[in-house]
């Protein structure tokens, strides 16, 4: 198993250091604590842990709630107003249905009553024309 290289720390350059900061032994200054990335590549600051803190104080308590509340209720109404609709429109379909029954019930009873009527006439002219037969033969 080989050990993890240890990452490349080029020196300081003289430059960059502040000559106002003094490097008296006395003071202890307190070491850098050293950051490794995941990835191992030390040139690249580690992210910052993802928090939406911010937004959430941003937000009203319960605004979310309210929302779904007020969209919760224009649904309801729109489906009120789509079943009243459809009950409309049934109620149209149903009273055409009746009516049409009606008729066709009224013209079946017609029908039947003209045909009762037409055999009663044609008995009725049967038994005429055996009486009309009797008194033929009786008188001849």
């Amino acid at each position: 198993m080989v050990p993890a290289p240890l990452p490349y720390l080029p020196p300081a350059d003289p430059r960059l250091i502040d000559p106002s900061t003094s490097t008296d032994s006395s003071v202890p200054v307190p070491p850098q604590p050293f950051i490794r990335n995941v990835s191992g590549r030390t040139w690249k600051a580690p992210k910052k842990e993802a928090t939406n803190r911010g937004q959430k104080l941003k937000q009203v308590p319960g605004a979310a709630w309210s929302k779904r509340l007020e969209a919760r209720k224009k649904e309801d109404a729109v489906k009120k107003i789509e079943k009243e609709m459809k009950d409309e429109k049934q109620a149209e379909i149903d009273r055409k249905r009746t009516i049409t029954k009606e008729r066709k019930e009224k013209a079946a009873e017609k029908a039947r009553l003209e045909e009762m009527a037409s055999r009663m006439s044609a008995k009725k002219l049967q038994r005429m024309k055996k009486r009309l037969g009797r008194s033929k033969l009786v008188s001849a």
